[in-house]
């Protein structure tokens, strides 16, 4: 996710500025600023800043006077200075101070947007990804479809987020922006994303921490599948019923009659269910769920096998080493070592 700062103090130009940038770029967070003074603060503020747009005729301190104190703050923000005067000598004041693009008044959507994207390298094909995922998580929740909200957040968040060294953060955020827009075009409250900056820093990229936030995850995806179950009035087969209950629950031990009585069904006939579904039993399929949770969990946590089978509720570690293996074909030590070396 980029940070972009706008400082412009006429309000409708900002809102036009704020309107034009989310439309046609995903994966940004864009901070305003009406005056100089508040620039300034919201430079001191935020830990990165990748952009500014700045008007240099804004109340004192003026543009030209918040690019300075920038500069003195970061050489790597990129600057593009909008402005209605056409004047050479502060356009020769703007190569002082690393500017990357010069903007005239009425500035076309088009150049801006052409302008904002060269300036940071725009990665087109990662804006057309934000993009889709963007519309098949909404297809997820529309759906209530838990099992591939989890299978989501595991192969799609998780997984190339612990794999990518240096976009980490970038990757998780552009997540939880798409899970922000989302929640805010259904006028869904859901205070886990209401404070980005506080949700970022209680998630954390190594070893020691993967597990918790692989929870805060899960958590949220919690919070919003009940505000959109509740909203949408939406109506679960029984079967449907029986997923959501164990995917909402993978962590419990959960019998067959635990199941049943969620789905509203007796046991006897939630087990034909599954054979139907599924081709397998109950407890062939919760066991499978609990295994694409284990093999995570090895492959990226520091956890030892005895945890990660507590922390799935399985008391005896024995018991879900043998699962493990006849679900994988290698015992858990031997699929870590193997994950390790690969």
């Amino acid at each position: 996710m980029y940070n972009i700062v706008v400082v412009e103090d006429e309000l409708i130009e900002l809102e036009a500025l704020r309107i034009i940038i989310n439309r046609d770029i995903s994966g940004v967070k864009i901070f305003e600023a009406t005056k100089g003074s508040e620039a300034i603060r919201l430079i001191d503020e935020l830990d990165q800043i990748d952009m500014i747009l700045v008007d240099i005729n804004i109340p004192l301190p003026n543009g030209l006077d918040v690019i300075r104190y920038l500069r003195q703050k970061s050489r790597e923000t990129k600057i593009i200075v909008i402005t209605a005067n056409d004047d050479v000598e502060m356009v020769r004041n703007m190569f002082e101070f690393k500017v990357d693009d010069y903007l005239l008044k009425p500035v076309k959507p088009q150049y801006l947007i052409k302008a904002i994207k060269n300036s940071l390298n725009f990665d087109e094909n990662l804006n057309n990804k934000i993009k889709e995922q963007k519309v098949y998580i909404n297809e997820l929740i529309n759906n209530c479809d838990y099992v591939q909200w989890n299978d989501l957040i595991i192969n799609n968040v998780i997984n190339e987020a612990y794999r990518a060294a240096k976009d980490q953060q970038r990757i998780i955020a552009n997540f939880i922006m798409i899970l922000q827009q989302i929640a805010k075009s259904n006028g869904w409250k859901i205070d886990a994303l209401n404070n980005t900056e506080k949700l970022m820093s209680n998630l954390n990229f190594d070893e020691r921490s993967y597990y918790n936030t692989f929870r805060i995850l899960l958590s949220i995806g919690n919070d919003i599948f009940d505000v959109a179950f509740l909203s949408s009035g939406a109506k679960l087969n029984s079967i449907h019923r029986a997923q959501y209950y164990i995917e909402r629950n993978i962590f419990k031990n959960m019998t067959l009659d635990d199941v049943a009585d969620h789905a509203y069904i007796s046991a006897c006939y939630l087990s034909r269910l599954f054979k139907k579904q599924f081709g397998i039993g109950y407890s062939e399929y919760l066991t499978h769920r609990k295994m694409v949770i284990a093999k995570l969990l090895l492959n990226f946590s520091d956890l030892q096998i005895n945890a990660i089978a507590l922390e799935l509720s399985y008391q005896d570690a024995n018991y879900f080493c043998r699962l493990f293996k006849k679900e994988t074909g290698l015992s858990p030590s031997e699929y870590r070592k193997n994950m390790v070396e690969v």
